[in-house]
């Protein structure tokens, strides 16, 4: 993300990054107490203080009761099924084996099935999956012994074949079992791959199947739209509300895009994103959870979570009910990034950073809130509209309010010309904008972030208080609208 000069040169290391300002987007804790086992207890989200409310100074949107839902696309569903010799019929024709030997099924009298001590790779052809439509993979197998693991995992490859998407599963039985894996093709589809690896044991799959299904939906019940401020003539498009128990990784990934879907960092942050119970659903609430942990190899003594939507689309109205964290040197952060495109791009510039919420105890403090975008030149997109309270010097809302010390709705307006951000539904500025690629020609859809940084040379210039942890940025939930038909 963009970050004002006076915050640092950002240090993004990506190859396919040649930009000099980025501020991979930070990500804080919240105000929970640890529990004995160290975990935060999740608040009950309450209702919106006096700061969050319609008479707060909304502007040009309103306080919706109920938005309706975008309709789910509607296309024909084909009943071909895309894996070639998924029986092993034609003995290992399609499939690329690593110890890996065919041998009698148990199940289909005179079948064949295939017993993998390594792993066993189907690619798929550049037509076989169309963007945006639906699948599921049923892979039917077992393992051979108790100890070990084996993972059935679907790619989606870019060019240079690093993948961005990965939809994976775990073979867990020794009995067979039919294991899915359902997910959208995304906008880009033409290198997909289902991958099957064994690890200490050896797993016998009898038979493989990939086939088109109706819509994912991308939606779920909103139980209230307390705190929502939403534009007219937008539909819900995608949300999660948090109401379960364990993070949704049907909607959502764990790492950045970059790196096959494995990097855990951006710049100088001195935190690794994981997944040591840094994503606790309790309560109608996400926290994503920062620890103190030991030093690593590379010296960094912080670990957190950050979420990042399978979900894609450009333009819309997206809004986020947020409790921030309050200690020094904290970096929660909710952004739009490029993803790959349908020509298979991944690139960087675009980008749009909603808010980034900096706490180093003086040139940034509790009661502002960061929010910009990143073009392509480098040069400051113009104003046409500012609040009074929104700096325009170094892009940041000065508050009436700590963030920390309640929720808050942040929300940002994209179309194709202009961005227009939004807090408690007060309007705070308007940009010209254009979601473009130094090229000049447009980006990849963008998913959607929310992460937890720590420390680097803005958030942590003047230190990290580690008596604060751990922290968490806790989200009550996550909404993105489109423009009605």
């Amino acid at each position: 993300m963009f970050t004002p000069v006076r915050a640092r040169v950002a240090l993004f290391s990506i190859s396919l990054v040649v930009a000099t300002l980025l501020s991979g987007c930070g990500g804080g804790g919240a105000d929970g107490a640890a529990s004995a086992d160290g975990a935060m207890a999740a608040a009950e989200s309450p209702a919106p203080t006096g700061a969050e409310s319609a008479s707060a100074g909304q502007q040009a949107v309103t306080a919706a009761d109920s938005v309706p839902t975008q309709q789910i696309e509607s296309y024909t569903v084909l009943p071909d099924e895309l894996v070639v010799n998924g029986q092993f019929t034609n003995d290992l024709t399609a499939w690329t084996v690593g110890d890996a030997v065919l041998v009698s099924s148990t199940l289909r009298s005179g079948g064949k099935a295939l017993d993998i001590g390594w792993r066993a790779i189907q690619n798929f052809g550049a037509t076989t999956l169309a963007p945006r439509k639906s699948y599921t993979l049923t892979v039917k197998a077992r393992n051979a012994k108790t100890t070990g693991s084996t993972e059935i995992a679907f790619h989606f490859r870019r060019p240079g074949s690093e993948a961005f998407r990965t939809y994976k599963t775990t073979v867990a039985s020794i009995n067979y079992q039919d294991y899915q894996i359902t997910f959208t093709a995304p906008e880009y589809a033409a290198m997909a791959d289902v991958t099957i690896t064994a690890s200490g044991t050896r797993t016998v799959v009898d038979s493989v199947s990939l086939k088109m299904r109706s819509a994912v939906e991308q939606t779920e019940p909103i139980a209230s739209s307390y705190g929502s401020y939403v534009p007219e003539g937008y539909v819900l498009a995608f949300n999660d509300e948090f109401n379960g128990t364990t993070l949704n990784r049907g909607k959502w990934f764990t790492r950045y895009i970059y790196g096959g879907g494995t990097k855990d960092y951006l710049n100088d942050e001195q935190q690794r994103y994981r997944d040591n119970d840094n994503h606790q659903v309790a309560n109608g609430v996400l926290s994503l959870v920062a620890r103190k942990v030991s030093s690593n190899a590379d010296g960094i003594n912080y670990e957190s979570g950050m979420i990042r939507s399978d979900w894609t689309a450009r333009y819309g109205f997206y809004q986020a009910r947020v409790k921030m964290p309050g200690g020094l040197g904290v970096w929660p952060a909710f952004w739009l990034n490029s993803d790959v495109s349908a020509a298979g791009r991944l690139a960087w510039p675009p980008e749009i950073d909603i808010f980034e919420f900096v706490n180093n105890g003086v040139e940034d403090k509790l009661n502002m809130l960061h929010s910009n975008v990143v073009t392509t030149s480098g040069v400051t997109a113009p104003l046409t509209y500012a609040d009074p309270a929104f700096n325009t010097t170094w892009s940041d809302y000065i508050a009436p309010f700590n963030f920390n010390e309640g929720w808050h709705t942040i929300g940002l307006e994209w179309t194709p010309t202009s961005v227009t951000a939004y807090v408690d539904g007060k309007k705070i500025y308007t940009r010209s904008y254009a979601w473009n690629y130094a090229d000049a020609t447009l980006g990849g859809p963008a998913h959607i972030l929310l992460n937890l940084a720590i420390g680097g040379s803005w958030a942590g210039r003047h230190g990290i208080d580690d008596s604060a942890f751990p922290q968490a940025l806790q989200i009550d939930w996550v909404r993105a609208y489109q423009k009605a038909n």
